[in-house]
């Protein structure tokens, strides 16, 4: 009991700043989040799956606007930063990338969700203790 008391009075120190909209602040930051990832989408559809016209500058005679990356690659970068380049761009590794990076934030958002609670239920058992020490 000693130890959790003194766990509470040294490692929940409360913020110095008060911060109120803390709710409202991280909606809005997800909706723009989701805003940016929405509005990106045609872009990426016409430069991934449409192919160019005929008088398309530098994107003429091929067959998507894509297609000009992977030629750099080719032509102006080592081979091996080509092959890399491949691999890191292969759906077979990003995909999963992805997933371990939900992963990570649900397991980091669930810790600092028991963390708040496990500190919460301590504050109250160091409250109970003072109250009993102070009616001694």
């Amino acid at each position: 009991m000693y130890l959790q008391c003194w766990a509470v009075m040294c490692c929940n120190v409360p913020q110095e700043r008060v911060f109120k909209a803390s709710g409202s602040n991280n909606f809005y930051m997800a909706m723009l989040l989701v805003i940016l990832f929405l509005s990106t989408l045609p872009a990426i559809y016409t430069i991934v799956s449409i192919p160019p016209s005929f008088d398309c500058g530098p994107f003429s005679g091929k067959n998507r606007m894509f297609d000009v990356i992977h030629e750099t690659l080719e032509s102006d970068f080592p081979p091996w930063f080509s092959k890399v380049f491949s691999y890191a761009s292969n759906p077979g590794l990003v995909l999963p990338f992805i997933l371990l990076m939900v992963l990570a934030i649900y397991y980091l958002q669930s810790t600092s969700k028991s963390y708040r609670e496990a500190n919460v239920e301590l504050k109250k058992k160091l409250q109970m203790v003072i109250s009993v020490l102070f009616f001694l």
